[in-house]
């Protein structure tokens, strides 16, 4: 009897966590992550949005190396876009953003866009399931005094990993520093709609979280996004 329900917990550990997978390079290294911020002028992100969608999107599909472009538009802005950017390698996004396609797109935009901003980050947690699509996306950003960072980081990236293997409504959990400033963390999360987000914030488990890393955080900052549709990617 105690062998089947072995057997049994098994085949349960096995289901919860095999549709999930970590980003990683063939060679199980951490891949290139970067964040984009994209401002058009006033009412013009819808143009931007489809010069993406038309000359961009089919390109991008065919690139090995870009392995994921996640992004939404500010819910309080909506001439803000955040992106999520992450790549195989240097020479990827050099594939990308030296290609023909990309450079159509960015003479096209460059009349409707009022700023772009680039941050190199360091990956420290790109976890997600194996496919899903995506409607609903919160980022923020922490500030952590040096002395908390390991903690910070520890806590934050088991959390990330445990939502996206046990949590069937959390599609994408990403925890990324900045190259500069490793105490300053962006993170974004990938929910299938705003139940399953209410859902995962409202839990016991995300409770526990909150409650071990708010001694931890100086300053926190919480962006929410306009409803989106994010197809995992799953080149990688």
């Amino acid at each position: 009897m105690k062998k089947i329900l072995l057997m049994l917990g098994v085949i349960f550990m096995l289901t919860a966590t095999v549709d999930a997978k970590s980003i990683r390079t063939p060679e199980g290294n951490m891949p290139r992550v970067q964040w984009a911020t994209v401002e058009s002028t006033a009412g013009a992100m819808p143009q931007i949005i489809d010069m993406g969608a038309r000359i961009l999107a089919p390109t991008t599909a065919k690139e090995s190396g870009t392995y994921a472009l996640y992004g939404a538009i500010e819910r309080d802005n909506p001439n803000v876009m955040r992106l999520l950017e992450i790549y195989e390698s240097d020479e990827a996004y050099r594939i990308h953003s030296t290609s023909e396609a990309f450079q159509q797109y960015r003479a096209e935009r460059l009349p409707i866009l009022n700023g772009l901003k680039i941050l190199p980050v360091n990956g420290i947690v790109l976890e997600q399931k194996i496919r899903g699509v995506g409607t609903v996306v919160q980022t923020r950003r922490f500030e952590i005094a040096p002395v908390n960072l390991a903690k910070f980081q520890q806590i934050i990236s088991a959390e990330a990993v445990r939502a996206v293997r046990d949590d069937s409504e959390v599609l994408g959990a990403f925890v990324t520093a900045e190259l500069p400033r490793p105490n300053v963390l962006h993170t974004m999360i990938i929910f299938t709609d705003s139940n399953a987000a209410q859902i995962y914030f409202t839990s016991e488990a995300y409770k526990n979280f909150r409650k071990q890393v708010e001694p931890l955080i100086q300053v926190e900052l919480t962006i929410d996004y306009a409803p989106t549709r994010i197809i995992l990617s799953e080149k990688f």
